[in-house]
């Protein structure tokens, strides 16, 4: 006989004499064993009935359509609102966080604006009104899942209150929407380094290593751990892996035009390196910390770009992602009109002949610094032509821009040194007439355009509010003006923001350095 349907019969026998069925029975021989009979139908109903009753009393498992490893599926979040008056189907989206289409679908609505005082809605995805919601600004190195888990919620519940369709595009600075009704975890968060196991993790935090399983994972935790962001129970905060501690960018988010300002600080000294606008990132070190400028060109394209950085120490590396958004400058555009004296200056061959000499000055990177705070005017005089105008010449396209800021002073006024440095440059040039260049340090240069007299020579080092110069029209020019230019990292950048107290020159002064 088959052992698997002897099984079968044998639990069938069970369940019917279970049911008070006499089951017939033979022998070897092959009678019947005695004793009544219960009729073929009455068998048939009672084992229909005990297959129900073991179908209740034991429901079978079901698997359910799943949004990844772990997860069960679920039905969108659904909240009933009764309209209130003065209530429209756009301010109640809004309020809840979802849109005017969606509540209308749901409710059947044809015409979203035929709706009336008392009628009740099911607003679909709903997660609660959005004026007691709370809000978090992105950090560097931070994640939608490690900011959803910061809260007590999953990333698919904040991608949904924020609308993001690609939610790994975060930028440093953004502000994220989180719903309430759910306490924050107390915690920090902590990207695993390679090598590291949970034990490891759980030593360097000083936490228990059952603490920071359950903290992370309600089944077995993945075998992968590599990059893996936890969240550390207890700890206290930091959003960086070791060796960092802290990375600010700014501003956030940058313009055509501006410089960010990278202030790193790290546990122990480090080997610094960043990529940027597929540029290298030179870092600089004082006391501790670490800077660097980075000049956005004032032709970038608006959107959000990554920003690597990679830390070595003692024969380990660790690295931080970080988004940064770039935004349109809004510059406005110009006209110049050359005479006809100087329009050879706009020779395709003079220019290059000259860019190529200038960008053998503008790619210095010194590591000292030589300017402290704010960085001053080099002239007391107002603004004729603002860093970033894009240009058009004798008529010709607007394919070019202004490359710095003008100052309207008459000819021979004197120009002072906007901060401390050493001059690199003092000659004249065809196009910019007698230059004049500054080197301060970290990859910052200033350039004065179109002097009628050079004050200075290369290798002198100057002091704020030194005369470096005189106003005159000299070079490309059509009238007796002060043109300044602002080099930071190679680029162009708007130098007037160095000049504000809360500008890049400051940063250093900002994070403690003396």
């Amino acid at each position: 006989m088959n052992p698997e349907h002897h099984s079968v019969s044998w639990l069938t026998a069970k369940l019917w004499r279970a049911l008070g069925v006499r089951v017939a029975r033979r022998d070897i021989g092959g009678r019947c064993g005695e004793g009544p009979m219960t009729s073929e139908r009455t068998v048939r109903m009672r084992l229909v009935a005990a297959v129900l009753l073991l179908l209740v009393m034991f429901p079978l498992p079901v698997l359910a359509q799943s949004g990844g490893p772990g997860e069960t599926a679920s039905t969108p979040p659904f909240q009933e609102h009764v309209v209130a008056p003065g209530e429209t189907l756009f301010s109640i989206a809004r309020r809840y966080g979802t849109t005017v289409d969606a509540i209308a679908h749901t409710n059947g609505i044809a015409d979203p604006s035929q709706i009336f005082i008392g009628q009740r809605l099911m607003v679909p995805g709903a997660l609660g009104p959005v004026d007691v919601w709370t809000t978090h600004i992105v950090r560097p190195g931070e994640t939608l899942a490690g900011i959803a888990r910061q809260y007590g919620l999953n990333w698919e519940t904040v991608a949904l209150a924020n609308h993001l369709v690609n939610p790994s595009l975060l930028a440093v600075g953004q502000v994220v929407r989180i719903p309430a009704g759910r306490e924050g975890a107390a915690g920090a968060l902590y990207a695993v380094q390679p090598g590291e196991t949970l034990w490891h993790v759980a030593f360097r935090h000083g936490v228990s290593f059952w603490d920071l399983l359950a903290a992370n994972w309600t089944d077995r935790p993945p075998v992968a751990l590599s990059g893996q962001w936890l969240l550390v129970p207890g700890a206290r905060p930091t959003w960086m892996p070791s060796p960092f501690q802290k990375v600010e960018v700014s501003p956030i988010p940058a313009r055509q035009g501006d410089t960010l300002t990278v202030v790193v600080h790290t546990t122990k000294p480090v080997t610094l390196e960043g990529r940027l606008f597929d540029r290298a990132v030179p870092f600089a070190e004082e006391n501790g910390v670490y800077y660097a400028y980075i000049g956005v060109h004032a032709f970038t394209e608006p959107g959000l770009y990554e920003m690597t950085l990679t830390a070595t120490a003692e024969g380990e590396s660790a690295t931080v992602t970080v988004g940064v958004r770039v935004e349109d400058g809004r510059y406005g555009y110009e006209r110049i009109d050359v005479p006809p004296s100087r329009a050879t200056l706009l020779d395709a061959a003079v220019i290059a002949a000259e860019r190529q000499r200038l960008k053998e000055v503008r790619a210095l990177f010194t590591p000292q610094r030589y300017w402290r705070g704010p960085f001053r005017l080099p002239v007391d005089a107002a603004i004729s032509s603002y860093f970033g105008t894009r240009r058009s010449y004798n008529g010709g396209p607007y394919n070019s821009y202004h490359e710095g800021v003008d100052f309207d002073v008459g000819a021979g006024a004197p120009v002072y040194a906007p901060a401390d440095g050493v001059v690199v440059l003092a000659e004249p040039l065809a196009v910019r007439g007698n230059a004049v260049v500054i080197d301060h340090g970290w990859g910052v240069l200033t350039g004065y355009w179109h002097l009628s007299q050079i004050e200075v020579s290369v290798g002198q080092p100057v002091r704020a509010g030194d005369v470096i110069g005189r106003v005159g029209n000299t070079g490309l020019s059509t009238g007796a003006h002060l043109h300044w230019d602002f080099w930071v990292g190679g680029i162009n950048v708007n130098g007037l923001r160095w000049v504000a107290a809360d500008g890049p020159g400051a940063a250093p002064e900002r994070a403690g350095a003396p």
